[in-house]
């Protein structure tokens, strides 16, 4: 993660404790409610959903991509070489049934 990314994380979590806390909650503390939702639960949620979003905005923009992510074609490493099929089924067979196996 970059170092912008974990100043702008340190920056959010601030923001989101000031707002938060009680100088800002009692500003919303009233009777009004808009869409018969009390004000302080709609502060509440809305600020909690904009905290998330910024967030996931932080975190997706500061991803350490390899250089393959991006659609770049360079060399890519080899495929590991598996067991042959042939082989091991030649032994379950030579083994007649019983559950013994032995490889030649």
């Amino acid at each position: 993660m970059r170092q912008q990314s974990k100043e702008s994380i340190i920056i959010l979590f601030i923001s989101a404790v000031l707002a938060l806390n009680y100088p800002f909650l009692g500003l919303f503390d009233r009777t009004w409610m808009p869409f018969g939702i009390p004000l302080l639960y709609l502060y509440l949620y809305l600020v909690w959903f904009l905290i998330i979003v910024l967030l996931i905005a932080i975190v997706e923009r500061s991803k350490v991509r390899e250089p393959n992510e991006h659609g770049e074609s360079g060399p890519s490493a080899p495929a590991p070489a598996a067991e042959p099929a042939s082989r091991i089924d030649t032994a379950v067979k030579a083994g007649g049934g019983n559950g013994s196996v032995e490889l030649p």
